[in-house]
């Protein structure tokens, strides 16, 4: 796979978005001379390449045939209007409304059977304490970091539903809601309606807001081991069982399929999760870096989703083509 077949697929992609929102007032802009999906199409080509928007222009101005190359339009926004509409609101909406597109095209080319177990993750992002007063403290499997964890929902091949990005002291609670909303409107708007059968994760996410947002999303139980178990022959069993009753019913009625024979199975599907995480971090996404003025959560989110697009992307252009759906390991970014 190469960058070509990126933006060809990223031209195509974007084009299709902005046509499906053609007329609806929420997307017209008052004196603009310029759209948000044509600021959008160029903050992707400047992520896809790996460069800042300042290194980009500067191109432009020195290669001629640059512009023809990445099939860019004959006129460009300039670099100051740029970086003022790309923290605009309008803005993080179409970034968001093509991340949903791309994932939505490749559930569709796989089949409903692609979302029937559905894995969320939180994955550390490390920055420099020294450098980065955004951040925050957080731990992981790996001990303290400071930095930022990016919260993901996949499906079983690894297409990314959703995701979400906060603080580094920021737990699994204040994002499993978020992360299952995103989940059901991309599978939704993929088929119609939610053939989701498990959600699976690990044990910080046991409790019962996970399980009570799982059945009102997806309707689907959850899969996640439990992070404490409650003993039958304690001297207050009987007042332990009722407050579970009255205050978890959902993880109640749930914690009962870990116990099944098959659930140890479909529980060994997280590790798709666990080998996009890597793929995120080790190939040429880089999602792990952060530049210096990216720093913060509300500007870092934009980079983050913009790689997600990316990744997503290149998922389509391995369907397409008929490929392993993970080979993605020639991509440039």
């Amino acid at each position: 796979m190469g960058p070509t077949e990126l933006e060809k697929i990223l031209s195509k992609m974007v084009l299709e978005v902005a046509r499906k929102h053609r007329g609806d007032p929420q997307w017209q802009e008052t004196r603009t001379a310029y759209s948000v999906w044509h600021v959008l199409r160029i903050f992707l080509q400047c992520v896809l390449e790996g460069v800042c928007p300042g290194i980009f222009y500067q191109r432009l101005e020195i290669l001629r045939e640059y512009r023809q190359i990445h099939r860019l339009p004959n006129r460009l926004i300039s670099l100051s209007q740029l970086k003022k509409r790309m923290r605009t609101l309008m803005f993080q909406r179409a970034l968001l409304e093509v991340f949903q597109h791309g994932a939505a095209r490749a559930l569709r080319r796989m089949g409903p059977e692609e979302v029937r177990v559905v894995a969320m993750d939180l994955t550390k992002l490390q920055s420099d304490p020294d450098r980065d007063r955004y951040g925050a403290w957080g731990k992981s499997t790996g001990g303290l970091f400071w930095g930022y964890k990016l919260g993901l929902i996949v499906s079983e091949q690894g297409v990314i539903l959703g995701m979400t990005l906060t603080k580094g002291n920021w737990g699994e609670f204040n994002v499993n809601r978020r992360l299952l909303r995103m989940a059901r409107e991309v599978i939704q708007t993929s088929f119609g309606e939610l053939p989701v059968e498990y959600v699976v994760c690990d044990a910080g996410f046991d409790g019962e807001s996970t399980f009570k947002a799982a059945h009102q999303n997806l309707q689907a139980p959850v899969l996640c081991p439990p992070r404490r178990k409650r003993n039958p022959k304690v001297k207050t069993a009987r007042n332990v069982l009722w407050n579970a009753r009255s205050r978890s019913p959902h993880r109640l009625r749930d914690e009962a399929l870990w116990e099944a024979p098959e659930a140890r199975e479909i529980f060994n599907k997280r590790s798709g999760i666990e080998r996009v995480n890597g793929q995120l971090k080790d190939t040429a996404i880089r999602i792990q870096e952060i530049p210096p003025r990216r720093r913060g959560v509300r500007r870092l989110w934009p980079l983050c989703l913009a790689k997600l697009v990316i990744y997503n992307l290149a998922l389509n252009v391995n369907i397409d083509q008929g490929r392993n759906i993970r080979g993605i390991k020639a991509l440039v970014a």
